[in-house]
Formats: C-alpha cells, structure tokens, sequence
C-alpha cells in the first residue's frame, strides 16, 4: 500500500515539473498582446503630426528670427513634414517671461529668450550675463557650446524646460537721449530701461544709473513718450526695433553678451520620437551657426545705416572701457555664491 501512494505521489511531481517547463517555453498570450500594444504605441507616435508653437520678443529682420525661419524649414524637410514649427515674433504670445510661463504650462512649445530673463528660472545660467565676462565671440562659442553648458543651464529640467542650443543676440550697448556716454559718471542720474533681471538692475545701479525693468515690446513707446531716457541691446536689436528714431547716441560699451536661447518645453519634448529629437537639436545647431554668421555680417551695415540715419556712436578706448570694468566688480562678487565662483572661474579660463 505504501508502495502504491509513493509511486502516486511520484506520478503527479513529475507532472507538475512538466507543466511548469511548458509554460516557460515562450510567451503568454497576454504578455504577447502587451508587447503588440507597445509597438502600435510607439509606431502611431512616430506617424504622429506635431504643430509647435515658438515664440520671441524680436521684429522680422533681426538675425535670430531669420534662423528660427531656417530651424523650422529644416525640421519640416528633414520629418517629412511630421514636425512643423510656427513662429510667432514680436511678442505675439507675451514677453519673454510670459513666454518661458507657458513652456511650464505647455501653452507654448519653443521660446527663443535671452538666459537674462532665463536666469529667474535657471539661476546659474545669469552666468553668461556678467558685465565683461568675455574677452570676444570665440570666447563665448568655446564656453557655450562645450561642456560647460550643460553646468551653466543646470536645473532647466527641474522647471519643466529643456534648453537644446545658445543662439547669438549679441554684446550690448547703451543708446540714450540725455547725453554722449564715455565714462560712468556719464549715466549718473539717467533713467534706463533694462530687462527683468536683478543683475541688470545691479550693473546699472553700480553705474550711476536708474534701471527700470520692462517688457521689449513697451520700450519704443517708453522712449518715444520720455518715459526712459536710455535702454541697452545689441546692435541687430537697436536697429531691428528702430531705436535709432527715438535715441541720439549709441555707446559701444559691449558690458555683456546676450545669448539667445532656444528652450523646449519639457512636455512638448517628451511627447517626440527620439528620431525627431535628433533632427531638432541637429537643425538647431545648424542654425545657430547661421544665426552668428548672418549677426556678425549684419553688425557693421546696421551701424553704417543708423550713423546715416542721423545716431551719434560713440566708441570707447581701452582705458575708458576699463574704467566701467572697474565699476563691476561689486556686481560680480554679489552673484559669486547664487552662479558659483567655480564656473566663473572656468569661463574666465576658458582658452
């Protein structure tokens, strides 16, 4: 009897083993129709159209928008139209912090801002802004478009961005109505409009000067009406936003370079295949070399047509400009602990 029930008991483990062999030969029909789900997922993602909104602050004929115009043809062409950008200039979607709002809320998809306005999202990245961090434009490439970017937008993540190149709107000068500036002591007392960035307000309160923070879009007006006296941009943009009708001199102070960058919104990002992130951040590259190309070749005409135009310019000597140099120090040593004194150290020390 013993005998009987051992040999039973012996009969079902060996079909237990056997079924359990069986059912991890392949597998499941429910793990097979998972995976299915996954690849249609994936497949209908890749044949989706996307329609992207990107937006700036500048007019028609600034250099930068004529790359936004380049970056998103080759997107187009190179997705097969699966990826089309429409661009929206002249704060027609707000100024540039209504701008990097709605990259959070996924209103906007690309904005093209400067890391000034950046920066109070991004604080690290005011980096780029410190007066005369720069030696020249070689110096900016090398810093920017290296492996300390990914140290200077630190955190753009964290805020719902993604920050994929640095575009170019060039070093900034001063224009003003009050009088021709060629010292600091020149700007005492002049009311200046800068953008919405405390280390602005800092630079230009070290200077002498009045800074008032405002929106791109109300500074025309603000000139026009006396409400400023002054404002500070690069070349393209003084002449792009016809500042020359409304200001009568120009000082080529060149105090900081003003990146342009071109910032995603994280969810937009996300939503993309990774093949069409790749043909994204490759065009963009592309355009950024365009951008700096057409920026720097635009530069001397746009100067030529604003001194016809009746603009006084004013260009300082090495000793004068080292005397606004001088006058930033506090500035640099009152952001030193928020940007970091090493990554300061490693842009004044890139070669």
């Amino acid at each position: 009897m013993n005998k009987k029930l051992i040999a039973v008991f012996m009969l079902i483990f060996i079909l237990m083993l056997s079924l359990v062999g069986c059912g991890s030969s392949g597998p499941s029909k429910s793990s097979q129709s998972s995976n299915s789900a996954q690849t249609q997922s994936q497949s209908a993602n890749s044949n989706a159209k996307f329609v992207l909104k990107l937006g700036h602050v500048a007019n028609t004929n600034q250099p930068y928008h004529e790359a936004a115009v380049k970056f998103a043809e080759m997107v187009k062409e190179r997705t097969n139209g699966a990826v089309e950008i429409q661009i929206y200039p002249n704060s027609q979607l707000g100024g540039q912090r209504d701008l990097l709002e709605g990259l959070q809320l996924g209103t906007v998809d690309i904005v093209l801002t400067s890391t000034a306005v950046l920066s109070n999202f991004i604080p690290k990245c005011q980096v780029l802004d410190l007066p005369f961090i720069f030696r020249d434009r070689e110096h900016v490439y090398k810093v920017v478009d290296g492996p300390l970017a990914e140290k200077i937008y630190e955190g753009a993540e964290n805020q719902g961005m993604k920050v994929i190149s640095t575009w170019e709107n060039g070093f900034r000068h001063i224009t003003n109505n009050v009088r021709p500036i060629r010292k600091p002591d020149d700007l005492k007392g002049i009311k200046i409009r800068v953008m919405e960035n405390q280390m602005y307000i800092e630079m230009f309160k070290a200077l002498g000067a009045n800074p008032t923070p405002m929106a791109m879009g109300e500074v025309f007006t603000a000139l026009q009406q006396k409400t400023v006296d002054a404002q500070e941009n690069p070349i393209g943009q003084i002449y792009a936003s016809r500042f020359y009708e409304v200001q009568k001199y120009l000082t080529l102070t060149g105090h900081t370079y003003s990146p342009e960058t071109v910032v995603f919104s994280l969810k937009t990002w996300n939503k993309l295949p990774k093949e069409y992130q790749d043909v994204i951040i490759k065009a963009a590259q592309e355009a950024r070399d365009f951008n700096r190309q057409r920026a720097e070749e635009q530069n001397q005409k746009f100067l030529e047509e604003m001194k016809a135009k009746g603009l006084q310019v004013i260009e300082l000597t090495p000793e004068e400009k080292a005397a606004f140099q001088e006058k930033m120090k506090p500035v640099w040593a009152k952001f030193e602990n928020v940007i970091g004194k090493d990554l300061i150290d490693a842009i004044v020390n890139t070669k």
